[in-house]
């Protein structure tokens, strides 16, 4: 005897398998976005390379994963002197190729920038320079439960050091929750 088949498979509504190929073709859509926007800005960087007369070592282009990949323009050098790789990359901020360097004494160098690129002198200059990176930003809200967690009433045998340090915390706590609210409505409106 054969079994026959059962056709007790759920069918997927026609507004859903709708919805499933607009959210792939908006998902299609954003990616070539950033594959565009990442290929753009490798042609700006190229192009002002080609406008100073500079020849990179590696061009400005995309990588595997569709980010953009900084032109290569110098490498590092131990003699003479100590130079660092000079690399050309896009600024958001200001519109322009910057240039960004590395310490080679790293084990995992990170490149960072030194400088716009305005003229040739600029990549000169930028392999003598270190990179400097931005203070990485402090966690308020961090500090406020490590303090919260430091201070712990029941260590210290006083009545009214304890009121106080329960008032700081009722305190401390109050504001994060206020915080935490305010970032909230923020990013939701």
């Amino acid at each position: 005897m054969t079994a026959t088949p059962t056709t007790d498979q759920p069918t997927v509504p026609d507004w859903l398998t709708a919805a499933e190929a607009a959210h792939q073709e908006q998902q299609i859509g954003d990616v070539a976005q950033v594959l565009q926007r990442a290929q753009r800005h490798a042609d700006l960087i190229n192009a002002r390379l080609a406008e100073l007369g500079i020849e990179p070592i590696e061009a400005a282009g995309i990588d595997d994963h569709g980010n953009l990949r900084p032109a290569r323009l110098t490498q590092p050098e131990i003699e003479p002197y100590a130079y660092y790789e000079v690399r050309a990359v896009w600024s958001e901020d200001d519109k322009e190729v910057e240039l960004h360097t590395a310490d080679w004494e790293d084990h995992q160098p990170r490149f960072g920038r030194v400088r716009l690129l305005t003229s040739l002198a600029d990549v000169a200059a930028a392999r003598r320079e270190t990179p400097t990176f931005p203070a990485p930003r402090r966690d308020y809200r961090l500090e406020a439960i490590r303090a919260i967690d430091g201070l712990n009433a029941d260590r210290l045998n006083n009545a009214h050091v304890e009121e106080i340090a329960n008032a700081i915390h009722g305190n401390t706590a109050a504001l994060l929750h206020l915080a935490d609210t305010i970032a909230r409505t923020d990013t939701t409106a």
